[in-house]
């Protein structure tokens, strides 16, 4: 809109008027308000209007409007169920069994039961033991001695042999020890009681030999007699208990005593000791074999000469008897030869 000079300008004399009405002094005094004309006395000039710039309206851009694509839906398919396998047993097929006729079988002939054998022990044979140097007991002698056990004659002096307590052999399942240190000579022969063992020699390194028979129809080495010099203590021949130690009338008329012994493991079987002196073990100790003095004061002297006697120096020195018998084989005499 454009505005006409006038009117601005009488607005701006109401103005001032009342401007000058403020202003008015206190005394009282009238101020004369001189009234101008409103026409004023000047005339205007002319101000040149400019005109207004158009504005032009902004025109509105059209919204575009977006076009809705409908898609059609797709239809989903359902998802068909699926069916779990069921596990189908399947029979399995029995084969018709095979009928297979039936063999006879023979009766069983009858087996006749055998007899009976008496196995033998097979002894090892024990290890070969050097010979140890002969030791001369001190007897004056000018000629040398001949071997012993050797049956063209005895010797002059007495020769021992020191090994030791080894094996003398082996009785069925038994192992026989040599009852002394010292050995002069050992005599194997028969023996009387006829439960007495065959006694398997050792190759043991002493002198042995073997007597001529005696007639008793036993073993000729089911006894055997140890030469070894006066007062050598006897140990031992076995381990296991005694079973009796005593004395005795040797052939109804000499004293003489006895150590049994019955060896681990053999019920019923003895190892026996004839001709011995001095301290006998209790009836029912313990003996260990080559530890165990059996007979502190070693062989006894016998009054008369005996088989063994004549292979050895003179004068003869003692021996033991020792023989292994099993006394399930009944013997109705007592040791002496039936005293």
């Amino acid at each position: 809109m454009h505005r006409h000079p006038r009117v601005s300008l009488l607005a701006l004399l109401l103005t001032l008027a009342t401007a000058a009405t403020a202003c008015t002094p206190a005394s009282g005094e009238v101020a004369t308000l001189a009234i101008i004309s409103e026409e004023p006395t000047v005339a205007p000039t002319a101000v040149p209007t400019t005109a207004p710039l158009e504005v032009p309206t902004p025109t509105p851009l059209p919204t575009a409007t977006p076009q809705t694509t409908v898609i059609p839906a797709t239809a989903v398919p359902e998802p068909t169920a699926t069916t779990v396998p069921t596990a189908t047993t399947v029979p399995t097929v029995i084969p018709e069994p095979t009928v297979i006729p039936a063999t006879a079988v023979p009766e069983p002939t009858a087996t006749a039961e055998p007899t009976a054998t008496t196995v033998p022990t097979v002894t090892p044979e024990p290890t070969a033991t050097a010979v140890p140097t002969a030791t001369a007991v001190p007897t004056a002698t000018s000629e040398p001695a001949p071997a012993a056990g050797d049956e063209t004659g005895p010797p002059v002096s007495h020769v021992v042999a020191n090994m030791g307590f080894v094996t003398l052999g082996q009785a069925g399942s038994t192992t026989i020890r040599i009852p002394a240190g010292l050995v002069e000579l050992i005599g194997f022969h028969e023996a009387s009681h006829p439960g007495s063992k065959a006694i398997n020699a050792a190759a043991s390194g002493l002198p042995a030999m073997v007597l001529s028979s005696r007639g008793r129809g036993t073993p000729a080495q089911s006894a055997v007699d140890i030469v070894v010099p006066p007062g050598e203590p006897l140990r031992a021949p076995v381990t296991g208990t005694v079973v009796a130690a005593r004395q005795y009338v040797l052939y109804c008329k000499h004293q003489d005593s006895l150590v049994y012994i019955e060896p681990d493991g053999l019920p019923g079987w003895q190892v026996r000791l004839f001709h011995v002196q001095g301290d006998l073990p209790a009836v029912g100790s313990r003996v260990i074999a080559g530890e165990t003095v059996v007979a502190s004061g070693g062989a006894n002297p016998l009054p008369f000469e005996s088989q063994i006697d004549e292979f050895t120096a003179e004068p003869s020195w003692p021996h033991t008897h020792l023989e292994v018998v099993d006394t399930s084989v009944p013997d109705d005499r007592p040791p002496g030869g039936g005293c």
